[in-house]
């Protein structure tokens, strides 16, 4: 019975020390990083990873060159590093690999902690999705991000709350204030809108109704158009030689129709002239 009292007592310690193991295990994290994103700033603290970390980097045509401080961090880290190549460039083209990739490596290991490093808000639905889902998953512009410490209350940092700059407020110096002071208003002074002076039109030339009527039986075949005729008219009006008048029409109408209407209404201008 001893014996067997010990042999129980043996496997008991056995067991504390496999729980004492696990429990100092170290968990296993998965980060996924959109390199064309955040570039080289999103590999800080590759380097000081575990053995038990996994990092895959997706990248894609647009880069063309990785910083030597970078590459030195990458390869000398101690995590599992995958680099995943987008080949073609379309629109969020390595978005949906990414998103992908992360439900294919959720299937195949058993991941504690998962982070997406990029500073596109668009992974946020990823995020929302397996967070719900109970998965420790979180958006973040880098492997490691650095805290700033506040200089004045060091455990306070600046990450979550943002800097306000306090204004600075004056006192107006009024003297003596037992002192009353006076001051003078100046009456306003309301004036009259000026109503706007008509247009003088006694010394604008003008077409009778005789003379439009016959300049419009003259161009019944041109087709010109309501505009044109007012632009007849006025040229007609205001010229007092048929050169003058031909001039006119071209400034206004162009060659094609001053040539219609000058050959049809140029009798009738000089009758009018004479």
């Amino acid at each position: 019975m001893g014996l067997f009292n010990k042999e129980i007592k043996n496997e008991n310690k056995v067991t504390e020390v496999n729980e004492s193991i696990s429990v100092t295990k170290n968990n296993k994290r998965l980060y996924l990083v959109d390199y064309e994103n955040v570039s080289d700033a999103g590999v800080i603290g590759v380097d000081q990873l575990t053995c038990d970390d996994i990092v895959v980097i997706f990248y894609g045509s647009k880069v063309k060159t990785v910083a030597y401080e970078s590459l030195i961090a990458i390869t000398s880290s101690a995590a599992s590093i995958e680099h995943m190549k987008a080949e073609k460039t379309a629109k969020n083209y390595l978005d949906f690999q990414l998103t992908t990739y992360l439900g294919y490596k959720l299937g195949q290991n058993s991941i504690d902690e998962i982070y997406v490093i990029t500073k596109d808000s668009g992974f946020d639905a990823v995020v929302d999705f397996w967070g719900e889902r109970g998965y420790a998953i979180k958006r973040q512009p880098s492997i490691i991000v650095e805290e700033k410490v506040n200089k004045e209350n060091p455990e306070e940092t600046t990450e979550e709350s943002p800097k306000t700059k306090t204004r600075r407020t004056y006192t107006r110096r009024t003297g003596n204030q037992s002192r009353p002071t006076t001051r003078s208003t100046r009456p306003k002074v309301v004036t009259k809108p000026q109503s706007k002076k008509p247009r003088e039109t006694a010394n604008r030339p003008t077409v009778t109704e005789k003379q439009k009527a016959e300049l419009r039986a003259a161009l019944k075949g041109a087709e010109l158009s309501a505009p044109d005729y007012k632009k007849v008219y006025d040229a007609f009006a205001s010229c007092d030689n048929t050169s003058a008048y031909n001039n006119k029409l071209q400034k206004s109408l162009g060659n094609d129709k001053t040539s219609v209407v000058y050959k049809a209404t140029s009798k009738i201008f000089e009758n009018a002239k004479k």
